[in-house]
């Protein structure tokens, strides 16, 4: 997916800090719609084709969680929270269930498209993985519908998870650091290692896995992570039975 003029929608209601970011996405190469209040967002979202949503969660007549929620039953696009507001409890709800970035406002406005263009980077369809991924006969994946799908049942994967899977399965049977995850998910310094850790568990847990005798997601103390190859995982069935 190629850049489209004007594919970034922003949303501000402090006009001065949105048109300083503006000019410093566009030389980015993002040229901006821009607009100031929450209304005009979902509007605007309704209106054309957008690629990317850098939004304040704090707009005027419609903000907050509620607004991100508009926004996300409107576009799938990637969206970067801006706020002023540093509450763990409230970033770490955002980024769970909508965002895939959490940016507070006072960051310089450099590392701000910094981010952009990662989001933006991680947003393209990978070249080697298609959406559809039949693992072995006790899971298959559904990564575009973020569905794991094992004998238990189905289970709805959210969309950092589902890019974790997809990583990891890209790159299945090697062991990738922590801090490239890390910089793959979140940009870098978005998250702690422990941010890593959760969601590697949520992940098990919905795809069968056990982390005293994991199937698939394989870590590697001080290293990283890993997704096991379905014939490595044969042939560590085989010594577990031979001992």
């Amino acid at each position: 997916m190629h850049w489209q003029p004007g594919g970034l929608l922003l949303a501000d209601a402090d006009v001065v800090y949105r048109q300083r970011l503006a000019h410093r996405l566009a030389e980015s190469g993002f040229a901006c719609r821009e607009v100031g209040d929450g209304r005009r967002l979902l509007a605007e979202l309704e209106r054309s084709t957008t690629q990317l949503v850098v939004l304040d969660v704090e707009l005027p007549l419609l903000g907050g969680l509620e607004l991100c929620e508009q926004v996300r039953r409107r576009c799938s696009a990637p969206m970067m929270v801006l706020t002023e507001l540093n509450e763990p409890a409230t970033r770490l709800r955002v980024l769970e269930l909508y965002a895939d970035d959490y940016v507070l406002k006072k960051t310089d406005l450099a590392e701000v498209a910094a981010r952009v263009r990662c989001l933006f980077r991680r947003s393209q369809p990978p070249a080697l993985l298609g959406s559809q991924v039949y693992v072995d006969g006790c899971l298959s994946l559904n990564l575009d519908c973020r569905l794991a799908h094992t004998p238990a049942g189905s289970h709805r994967l959210t969309r950092t998870e589902a890019r974790l899977l997809r990583l990891l399965l890209e790159n299945a049977g090697r062991t990738l650091p922590s801090s490239l995850l890390l910089e793959r998910l979140w940009g870098d310094g978005g998250h702690a290692s422990g941010s890593l850790w959760e969601y590697v568990r949520r992940v098990r847990r919905k795809i069968g896995d056990d982390a005293e005798k994991p199937r698939y997601l394989v870590n590697e103390p001080g290293l990283g992570y890993s997704f096991r190859r379905p014939a490595a995982r044969q042939d560590a069935h085989a010594v577990e039975r031979q001992s």
